[in-house]
């Protein structure tokens, strides 16, 4: 009987190959596109994120800046950057030059010390808000190495074994890490073996619009209620609530760390109640735990500060980043406190590829341009012109329930009704095949399948943001028309 639910389960998950020979049949891509698609699809594995996120995404030959050009000639705008990555442009002239420049030097050192890498690593520590103003940091090529040396490092030098999370988060898909992605859908492909890291728990991201403590008493407001209900729930965690059994409170804890975004990427752009890091802050400093903030989507001017923890002006005791780091390039790094860094001993970690020399020259070129404060506040600027037009389509669009947004970290909410707010995944898949169309790409996702996340390079042009608010009106009203009023 389990074995026949468990086979009955991959069925659904998996795709046959007439699926995958439909979908590029309905496919809205020229010829070269589907031919390419199908040479892509006789060779790869059926498990790739491009076939989840997409009936079928684009065969993207080259691009420049905000636009991306497929196979066959055809522009897109592009609202995803590489999940962050691109986040100076696709085809950044500059970077492209210094990794040009880098690459008739030096392109491969090893695990091993070079200028680029010493020089990166100065800066990452100057700029990085670690608590007590010392900071140490360790290399890695992706942003999964990052997490994973985050914890190693968090366990060894606490010597403690648990790690805390946020139901929804993101840390990776490797076996180090998977335990700490909450996203839904993912560990079912990691049966019948489980993540190899059992000592981690979990608790409720504090997320207003769909609070999963459920809504306000009367007199408070859903930012308040979620956030004071999750502190009680911590406090319930670590039993210092005051029983009638116990007369004093616990204050020894097997908690090394808590691991959080500080907004929820890929789980939808979701930004928390405000306060969340300050009260994990509040509760990191009661018991002796490390707070790990993991900015490998959020850091780098994404958010209109350098870092998302800015917003809240909390300083960490690791910060983790990858992604925009290295320019399109592989390359991650942990920047933490000294002591944290300097408590193990040489060959604690290695990595033939971290700390690459041609991304970290691309990295020290990305650092120079988003560190400015007249590039970041360009960015804030940018972002408030898009979040003002989305506003303005939420006004005509009853299917756009809820939008959150800072600087270009955007995200979308689609309800079937702004009173309940019943989530609208159908809506949400055909208004982003609409958009595809249309010529536009960004991802689909959410808890319910319903949240658009809106990701443009942070060089994105005023009238590019116009175009893609006039594909969102047309896709929106398509999708009026389609499933009628709610």
């Amino acid at each position: 009987m389990f074995d026949g639910r468990l086979e009955e389960q991959r069925k659904r998950l998996r795709l046959t190959p007439e699926e995958v020979d439909r979908r590029i049949a309905e496919s809205p891509f020229g010829e070269r596109g589907k031919e390419w698609a199908r040479r892509w699809l006789a060779v790869e594995s059926y498990g790739q994120v491009g076939l989840a996120l997409f009936k079928l995404p684009p065969i993207v030959e080259r691009a420049e800046n905000d636009i991306l050009i497929d196979v066959d000639g055809k522009e897109y705008i592009d609202l995803l950057a590489g999940f962050s990555v691109s986040a100076l442009g696709q085809c950044n002239p500059e970077l492209a030059e210094t990794i040009g420049a880098q690459a008739r030097k030096l392109v491969h050192y090893f695990d091993l010390p070079h200028p680029e890498r010493i020089e990166l690593a100065e800066r990452l520590a100057e700029i990085t808000p670690i608590k007590g103003g010392k900071a140490r940091v360790v290399f890695g090529v992706t942003g999964a190495d990052a997490v994973e040396l985050a914890v190693r490092a968090a366990r060894y030098y606490t010597g403690r074994p648990f790690i805390l999370t946020a139901f929804g988060d993101y840390h990776g898909v490797t076996y180090g890490t998977m335990s700490l992605t909450g996203k839904g859908g993912m560990w079912a492909y990691f049966y019948p073996i489980p993540p190899q890291d059992t000592a981690v728990g979990y608790f409720p991201f504090p997320y207003p619009y769909q609070c999963p403590f459920g809504r306000p008493p009367a007199g408070k407001s859903e930012e308040e209620w979620c956030l004071e209900r999750l502190e009680e729930y911590l406090e319930y965690f670590f039993g210092s609530k005051e029983s009638p059994y116990r007369e004093v409170k616990n204050d020894i804890t097997n908690v090394a760390a808590f691991v959080v975004e500080p907004f929820q990427s890929s789980a939808g752009y979701i930004i928390p109640s405000p306060g969340y890091l300050k009260l994990l802050r509040r509760i990191a400093d009661k018991y002796g735990i490390l707070l790990i903030v993991d900015e490998i989507q959020t850091g780098l001017g994404r958010t209109g500060r350098l870092w998302a923890t800015e917003w809240e002006g909390v300083e960490v005791d690791m910060l983790l980043t990858s992604k925009a780091l290295g320019g399109g390039l592989p390359l991650s790094a942990v920047v933490a406190r000294a002591e944290i860094l300097e408590s193990w001993g040489p060959g604690a970690h290695v990595s033939t590829q971290a700390g690459n020399v041609l991304a970290c020259a691309a990295a020290n070129r990305v650092l120079e341009v988003v560190t400015r404060e007249d590039f970041l506040a360009e960015v804030r600027r940018k972002g408030e012109r898009f979040y003002r037009g989305l506003v303005e389509l939420q006004s005509r669009h009853p299917l756009l329930g809820h939008i959150n947004a800072r600087g270009l970290y955007i995200g979308l909410e689609l309800v079937r009704d702004r009173e309940t707010r019943e989530p609208a995944p159908e809506e949400a898949a055909f208004i982003l095949d609409e958009c595809v169309k249309a010529g536009m790409v960004f991802e689909k996702g959410g808890y319910f399948h319903n949240r658009f996340q809106l990701i443009p390079p942070l060089t994105i042009r005023e009238s590019t943001i116009d175009r893609a608010l006039e594909i969102f009106d047309e896709a929106f009203t398509a999708a009026e028309k389609r499933f009628g009023p709610r």
